[in-house]
């Protein structure tokens, strides 16, 4: 049972520290952005690094090693992202009565930098470890875009409870092209989709010994996809506000004086 249960717990405590961190780094003084891009982009040539050096390395530990390796990876472009640093072509809110079609063109242009970046360094990813015994770390970032993606979708389409106080002040004008109209088509496949996948890796990791390479590695991934099922359903039902990051939200906002943002969603 407890080779079970602590890749889920670990998963879910590296998904808790990360975001966390991440916030608490980006909500800080502009002065410190540069430190934190060095940072971050320290991590991810170490993370790169690790995915080299654990390609033959099937022990349970070099599982999850493979799956931290594939979280610091994805934290990058979180990182450059939310500081403003790697976003779109455009930078400006969405333009009122704009119909579906360009509204989506739109929305494309304040991120399209930041997914084509995520594309490029998946296909670099994916290389480095073509035939590796681990792909831990590939999986993992690759999980991460897909329900990232997915989230995505849903908020530009319909989900009645977003939350913007994560988002930078900088980040203000991405806030337009949310929609809080009530969930739809799009919500229902996501959420058909991301649950299939989760159930399929926790399935898949039944079917290895408790406690083996295999198994560990997937109830990771599992456990990681788990956590986007629920992150989906909190954009859509009456939840309150969420407090897991509240720590590291609200001391640097308290240290700029920022005053908490009221919703402003267009419907």
């Amino acid at each position: 049972m407890v080779t079970v249960v602590q890749p889920i717990l670990f998963a879910a405590l590296i998904w808790w520290l990360s975001t966390g961190a991440i916030l608490w780094l980006i909500g800080r003084s502009a002065r410190t952005h540069k430190w934190t891009a060095l940072g971050a982009t320290a991590i991810l040539i170490g993370a790169t690094m690790g995915l080299l050096s654990l390609r033959d390395q099937t022990g349970v530990m070099a599982a999850y090693a493979g799956f931290a390796c594939g979280i610091m990876l994805w934290a990058w472009h979180e990182v450059m992202f939310l500081l403003g640093y790697i976003t779109g072509p455009s930078k400006r809110a969405c333009p009122h009565g704009l119909p579906p079609g360009r509204r989506f063109l739109a929305a494309a242009g304040v991120v399209l930098h930041h997914e084509l970046g995520i594309a490029m360094h998946a296909g670099l990813i994916l290389v480095l470890s073509w035939d590796a015994a681990n792909q831990y770390a590939a999986w993992t970032f690759m999980l991460l875009w897909g329900m990232r993606l997915s989230s995505k979708l849903v908020v530009f389409t319909g989900a009645p409870n977003i939350v913007d106080k994560f988002l930078p002040e900088r980040l203000n004008y991405l806030s337009t092209y949310f929609s809080r109209q009530p969930p739809g088509s799009v919500f229902r496949l996501a959420i058909i989709g991301v649950t299939a996948v989760a159930a399929v890796l926790f399935w898949q990791a039944v079917g290895f010994e408790p406690g083996s390479f295999h198994s560990a590695g997937l109830l990771l991934l599992a456990a990681i996809t788990t956590l986007a099922v629920l992150e989906h359903w909190a954009l859509v039902l009456p939840m309150p506000d969420p407090l897991f990051w509240e720590w590291a939200i609200k001391p640097a906002r308290q240290n700029l004086g920022v005053k908490p943002k009221t919703r402003n969603w267009r419907g």
